[in-house]
């Protein structure tokens, strides 16, 4: 098993920061190693104010056989957890 790195891109960081850890979450129970490890966490009422800097993308860490492996685990997580283009996945790095 490899590591690799897959960027995750959520439409706004406060999607991010509200769906994040969830998505981390989705992708244990279904048996994957993964962890995010710049995750961002809801800050709340703390950041209502703060003009949005839009798309924000964060690594999610993976361990998969291949790149191929490891972007289909993932996809096959998001599937029906996020509207379509909701959440949009780069490349797999192998780290």
């Amino acid at each position: 098993m490899d590591t690799f790195v897959i960027p995750v891109t959520f439409p706004d960081l406060d999607t991010a920061k509200r769906d994040g850890d969830t998505f981390l979450d989705r992708l244990r129970t279904a048996g994957l190693t993964a962890e995010m490890p710049d995750g961002l966490h809801d800050d709340g009422e703390e950041g209502a104010g703060r003009p949005d800097p839009g798309p924000t993308t964060i690594e999610l860490r993976v361990r998969a056989a291949d790149a191929d492996e490891a972007r289909r685990q993932v996809e096959t997580v998001m599937d029906g957890q996020f509207p379509p283009g909701m959440v949009l996945l780069g490349d797999p790095i192998e780290v």
